[in-house]
């Protein structure tokens, strides 16, 4: 699509100006996306001095330190007994010790078979485990755990050497150093920040960061239901996992049929999975906008009723929602069925089977329940928008002779879609893993459709890749290849999430929204 001049753009036909505007923002992306990239040796070349910064801060102090300074970096709170911070000494030499001792008892030996994940295995008589052997699984999860430790004690290290640089430069100006009274007073002071998002950053290292790069590593592992500790050791495989589900290719023959299934269903699962992602969210966004509109109109009744409808509708886990819509489409005795054979639409009880028959049948009714479950939360996100768009620019509009359509276009939905773009990426991340409504609906698989597409193992026709992945886990113990899938969502979500957020209105205009 070529660039047109704004005189050509005006001249266009409404539907005509839409249209273009709409291929333009898709076929700006790989433009986007071709500047990301080029933009990366910046960003590298930017991080680059950044490390290179921290390592001159420490040359600085070495070189320039005294005998004081350059003695903590072997013995971390030399430089603080040196100038009587005997608290804030204390506990880099306790840190200190704790890492030795750390490194020597535990994390080391874990750390020691990382590359080989273990290489003994119990030792049985019978059944009976009489000597353990080495676990995989505990060398993976605690070498993380230990490389961890060991990059938050670099950052200790640095600290206690620039620590006692900065005691030694200010003692040389001002003849006294920093007391503990003095750190007391900075942590509750203009340091405040750190002493309060001290344990939540702990906590977010040992909870997330360390089982996240574990389900990182367990994706180049064939830790697997064959390969289960402490019976038996998983190893590296590389890349193999990513081979095979994004190929469906195998390292030997012996796996070929089962790997071909395995790179067949992930890219049709990815593909239903971008379907209904833009469905559910597309439906819910237009419809609860138009719902929104409806109630908000000045000539409509009893809108605290209406508006009391969908709070409580939100209101109701959708946990238990969807567990009751799905009793209620049981093609076998469901409340739907029974009540179309008693007046006489269907022949039987079990004439229409709503989620579990066909799969073209079950995928258009879960996108009609998510309308139900979602267009509540849409219609009241939008009331609120609509409540704050001030009534001057509706009555300018009429004065300068707007009709309904007019202001519509013009001021109600930009400044919606305004409001709404950061809101949008959220929704359509969500429904890209929205687990609750495809797998108590229908549990990811129909009756034909399942058996006649010839999936991998645990797979069904109207699986999302989070249900998947569910099942791989839980029913399959296939952790290998769970964990590539998790990969590959981070990167579809994270893809789409920042490109499109990169170009909504919202963000590249935020100062416009005054």
């Amino acid at each position: 699509m070529r660039q047109i001049s704004s005189l050509e753009y005006l001249s266009m036909p409404k539907l005509t100006r839409w249209w273009y505007k709409f291929c333009s923002f898709f076929l700006n992306i790989p433009r986007a996306i071709g500047r990301w990239f080029r933009s990366l040796p910046s960003k590298f070349a930017a991080l680059g001095q950044k490390i290179g910064d921290w390592f001159r801060d420490i040359w600085d102090a070495l070189r320039f330190g005294n005998w004081k300074t350059r003695l903590s970096a072997l013995i971390w709170g030399t430089g603080n007994f040196a100038y009587r911070q005997i608290g804030r000494g204390l506990l880099f030499l306790i840190y200190e010790i704790a890492f030795i001792l750390f490194m020597v008892f535990f994390g080391g030996k874990y750390l020691a078979k990382l590359g080989t994940l273990g290489d003994s295995l119990p030792v049985k008589q019978g059944s009976v485990i009489i000597q353990l052997g080495d676990n995989s699984f505990d060398i993976l999860l605690y070498s993380m755990l230990t490389i961890v430790v060991i990059a938050f004690t670099a950052v200790v290290m640095f600290m206690s050497l620039k620590d006692a640089y900065n005691n030694q430069l200010g003692f040389a100006i001002a003849k006294r150093a920093a007391t503990s009274k003095d750190d007391m007073g900075q942590l509750l002071n203009h340091k405040f920040h750190l002493t309060i998002l001290a344990f939540p950053s702990l906590t977010l290292a040992v909870f997330t960061v360390v089982p996240l790069m574990f389900m990182i590593l367990v994706a180049f592992t064939n830790y697997n239901r064959n390969n289960m500790p402490p019976n038996h050791l998983f190893t590296w495989v590389g890349f193999d996992n990513f081979r095979t589900i994004l190929t469906g290719q195998a390292m030997n023959a012996t796996d070929a049929q089962q790997a071909a299934k395995f790179g067949r269903t992930f890219w049709y699962i990815l593909g239903w999975t971008m379907e209904w992602a833009i469905l559910a969210t597309v439906t819910n966004l237009f419809i609860g906008m138009i719902v929104a509109l409806l109630i908000n109109k000045k000539s409509i009744r009893l809108k605290k009723f209406w508006r009391t409808c969908l709070v409580t509708v939100v209101a109701v886990p959708q946990f238990i929602a969807l567990l009751l819509v799905s009793k209620m489409f049981k093609s076998d005795g469901g409340i739907i069925n029974s009540m179309l054979f008693k007046i006489g639409l269907i022949p039987s009880y079990n004439s229409v089977k709503w989620l579990d028959g066909s799969t073209d049948m079950a995928k258009a009714m879960v996108v009609i329940i998510n309308i139900w479950v979602g267009v509540p939360h849409t219609v009241l996100t939008c009331t609120g928008i609509l409540m704050n768009i001030p009534d001057d620019l509706y009555e300018a509009a009429r004065i300068d002779g707007a009709n309904p359509y007019k202001m519509f276009s013009k001021i109600t939905l930009p400044y919606m879609m305004f409001v709404l773009g950061p809101s949008l990426i959220t929704t359509f991340v969500g429904n890209i893993n929205n687990f609750n409504l495809i797998f108590l609906l229908t549990g990811g698989s129909t009756v034909t459709g399942a058996a006649q597409m010839d999936l991998a193992v645990g797979a069904g026709d109207v699986d999302l890749l989070i249900t998947w992945l569910y099942k791989l886990t839980v029913n399959e113990a296939r952790y290998d290849v769970a964990s590539v899938i998790g990969i590959l969502i981070f990167i579809v979500v994270a893809f789409f999430s920042l490109i499109v957020y990169s170009r909504i209105g919202s963000v590249k205009n935020e100062e416009d929204f005054q």
